[in-house]
């Protein structure tokens, strides 16, 4: 650690990997372990909040953190770097990602933004599974009575038709304990995510379309239920939302959806299958003009590279309930199907987004490749809301023909209609 480096970290500021504290007090071991059980850091010792340097008593704040970091189970083991700065002296606390859990007392703590809180049950089991201690999704959290019969049926149902593997009826108790969707007398997550309401057990586990313009949601619409409900429903609200565009195949003129539904399928499942259930935030879809993203909570486990994904899940016991309906088509084989529907659709790109807490997958519209002269001038012309019958003048074509290139250029998210019927106008979409 040298100078430069220090600096940078104050023009930074504060935020979920970096924390400045005037002098190191005994509740310095809380931040310690709520940072090592996020990302990691800094915590400089010797800097206001508002970055302003004011220097420590660095033996002082040596001996401080040493006797603090003793109550930290497992030892956890930090470096120390001491920098001076205008006969200042700054003492810089490096805070490893921990590959365990760390606590204080028995209460694990987790950083979040610029502050700390205790993790709950759920959050505990979650973060255990990544780091390979535990798996989720198999921990028991409901009565078995709140199982829904008509789901377990559908679910048996669903196999038989995915993938052709009939089950007895008076071995669906066996079957389902043995994929963990049941433990003794209780539902796990898994089980609650496939064959309840879900709601009450995990608020968050439910979904949300949210329609964008000029940077502003204009609506929105929750989906809520066992998630291959909510997968359904999500998927089919947006097909219908999908306009239709024209293109020149060869000789012929055909009609194709603005997405591949194939891949926009496939990266809604694996929201769903591969989320952080314990982040208190839901799936959600964006409809931009130019864009749609699907995001969820949560970003890649640890090892999987985007270029070259492993089938590493964060839910394997859920991942198994979706593969037995068919919604998951074949492990570790989901980013590939979606690059390759891209593709063979031609008229969208994809990019993928990995974050400690999200995961996105953006498809774009490849517009500029569907345009031809008559189309940017026309694009040229609505700097500002034209009648059909201005254009039509403009561009010396009728108004029919007009209205049907209007329509593509909406289809495609580069113009939007103003107003209704005679007094209709149309205008460039910035």
């Amino acid at each position: 650690m040298d100078i430069n480096k220090l600096l940078e970290l104050i023009k930074e500021g504060e935020n979920e990997r970096i924390e400045f504290k005037r002098a190191a007090t005994p509740d310095i071991a809380r931040e310690i372990c709520a940072m090592a059980n996020a990302e990691g850091g800094y915590i400089l010792i010797g800097v206001t909040d508002e970055g302003k340097i004011t220097g420590c008593n660095v033996k002082k704040a040596k001996e401080t953190i040493t006797s603090a970091l003793q109550n930290v189970t497992p030892p956890l083991k930090v470096k120390m770097h001491v920098l001076s700065l205008e006969g200042r002296h700054i003492l810089v606390v490096e805070v490893p990602k921990s590959s365990v859990l760390c606590s204080i007392g028995g209460v694990a703590y987790i950083r979040v933004g610029t502050g700390i809180r205790p993790l709950s049950i759920q959050e505990i089991v979650m973060l255990s599974s990544e780091l390979g201690t535990i798996t989720w999704d198999e921990f028991p959290v409901a009565d078995i009575s709140e199982i829904k019969e008509e789901y377990v049926e559908w679910f048996f149902n669903s196999m038989k038709r995915a993938r052709g593997r009939e089950i007895r009826r008076e071995n669906w108790n066996r079957y389902l304990r043995s994929v963990r969707a049941i433990k003794g007398n209780k539902l796990t997550n898994a089980g609650v995510l496939f064959f309840t309401e879900v709601k009450e057990f995990i608020p968050y586990a439910g979904g949300r379309i949210i329609k964008v313009a000029g940077g502003e949601p204009v609506w929105s619409r929750e989906f809520e239920g066992p998630i291959w409900k909510v997968i359904d429903e999500m998927y089919n609200e947006l097909i219908s939302q999908f306009k239709v565009i024209e293109v020149i195949v060869g000789t012929k003129r055909v009609k194709i959806p603005e997405y591949p539904p194939r891949a926009i399928r496939e990266a809604i499942v694996n929201a769903f299958a591969h989320r952080n259930y314990a982040i208190p935030s839901d799936v959600k879809i964006f409809i931009h003009s130019d864009k749609l993203i699907v995001r969820n909570p949560g970003g890649l486990m640890p090892g999987v590279d985007l270029e070259d994904p492993e089938h590493v899940p964060r839910n394997p016991n859920l991942c198994t309930l979706l593969y037995d309906t068919g919604y998951i088509e074949k492990y570790g084989y989901g980013l590939k199907l979606i690059r390759e529907e891209c593709k063979k659709h031609g008229l969208v790109d994809v990019e993928f987004k990995s974050s400690a807490n999200k995961f996105e997958v953006i498809f774009k519209k490849k517009s500029q490749e569907l345009l031809d002269d008559i189309d940017k001038r026309i694009l040229e012309f609505l700097t500002i809301p034209r009648r059909t019958g201005e254009i039509s003048e403009y561009v010396g074509l009728s108004k029919p023909a007009v209205l049907k290139r209007l329509e593509r250029l909406e289809a495609l998210g580069l113009v939007r209609a103003v107003g209704r019927g005679a007094h209709r106008k149309y205008v460039a979409v910035e």
